[in-house]
């Protein structure tokens, strides 16, 4: 028997693109791996060819991390635009902006791209410094070092990639728990019982409480989403610790 799917809104599915690309982008950012070179005892040209493989990994791992900042940015737009429609998500919506709000300062940072040049080592050191990579006091990385930009990566210089890259998976599959983004059904737009229509003329608050209500009997139970906001939470706890 098949059971049609409720109106999915286009924000829904917005919102699960940007977290999508969020994650292949953090995932996309681990796999480089820098040899830290400094050139001694080699000629001119081996040292120009070393500097120019370095050069392109830090600038590969940048553009990931800027990409990475704007598609997390835009879906704190799209959670917030989904929250106002959908009762059940305003809490778990709040819940995921609180925890990403920091990168909203990283956008003044990637505004100026002199502040990072790799051109030369020292904006090379400094880049790796400020995402945790190398040690506040170290001059440098050592010769022939291996650096991997793993999941104590900062995003930013301000969040651990591995713990957002968690927080945005987590946020992903609460989406995929409550509509099946992929069916071939089409239905006809249309407010479910416990959606709000943004424009239209504010709802008693009983009449609010009595649609989601309905809703909640319908789509999910008390114990999943007490158990979802304590996994959130205990993600965003996780991340204050990280911001220290």
């Amino acid at each position: 028997m098949t059971v049609p799917m409720p109106y999915i809104p286009p924000n829904v599915y917005l919102l699960a693109d940007n977290l999508d690309a969020a994650l292949a982008a953090g995932e996309d950012m681990s796999k480089p791996v820098l040899i830290w070179e400094t050139g001694a005892g080699r000629d001119g040209h081996d040292i120009a060819d070393a500097r120019a493989e370095q050069r392109a990994i830090l600038e590969t791992v940048r553009s990931l991390e800027q990409l990475l900042v704007a598609r997390v940015l835009k879906s704190r737009e799209r959670s917030e635009e989904i929250a106002k429609r959908d009762p059940r998500f305003a809490t778990i919506a709040r819940l995921y902006n609180a925890g990403t709000a920091i990168l909203i300062e990283a956008v003044a940072d990637f505004g100026d791209p002199s502040a990072v040049n790799f051109e030369s080592g020292r904006g090379a050191v400094a880049f790796l410094r400020s995402r945790g990579l190398i040690a506040e006091d170290a001059a440098g990385p050592h010769e022939g070092q291996a650096i991997n930009f793993s999941d104590d990566f900062l995003v930013a210089g301000r969040i651990r990639v591995g713990t957002l890259l968690d927080l945005v998976a987590m946020y992903l599959d609460t989406l995929e728990t409550h509509f099946d983004l992929f069916s071939d059904i089409i239905v006809e737009p249309d407010l479910l019982p416990y959606e709000i229509d943004p424009d239209a003329a504010p709802i008693s608050t009983a009449a609010a409480k009595s649609a989601t209500s309905e809703a909640d009997n319908e789509m999910t139970s008390d114990d999943e989403v007490d158990s979802l906001r304590e996994a959130l939470l205990a993600v965003r706890s996780s991340m204050a610790l990280d911001q220290r």
